[in-house]
């Protein structure tokens, strides 16, 4: 399963629209959900996910997005990604994921930083 969410994230940073398409599909389930603070509604719908991601890579140009943190509760998944921006600058998300039983990501959640105390 980390590899599947390894590679998820990976795909935002990656540049080559084919290679980033496969990447998305070998790491999430047919019927996944996808949602973050960004979404209107969750995401379930496989090309609404690749232009999502793809509007990443085209408003920000070099940025990547990279897990630097992954913990594991009862099948469930935590990850802290790191989404880079090409000039340096840094936002932290955390997802929390569920998989499917092939170890794709079915269910994710994302939210914008680490849930710190306002």
């Amino acid at each position: 399963m980390s590899h599947a969410i390894e590679s998820f994230f990976a795909a935002w940073g990656e540049t080559d629209a084919n290679t980033r398409k496969n990447a998305l599909r070998a790491a999430v389930s047919p019927d996944f959900s996808y949602l973050d603070p960004r979404t209107e509604k969750p995401v379930s719908d496989f090309d609404a996910l690749v232009g999502y991601v793809e509007m990443y890579t085209q408003y920000a140009p070099g940025a990547t997005a990279a897990v630097v943190n992954l913990s594991n509760t009862a099948g469930v998944y935590r990850a802290t990604v790191a989404f880079r921006m090409a000039d340096g600058k840094e936002q932290l998300g955390q997802y929390f994921i569920e998989p499917d039983a092939e170890g794709r990501a079915q269910r994710l959640v994302g939210f914008a930083g680490l849930g710190e105390p306002e």
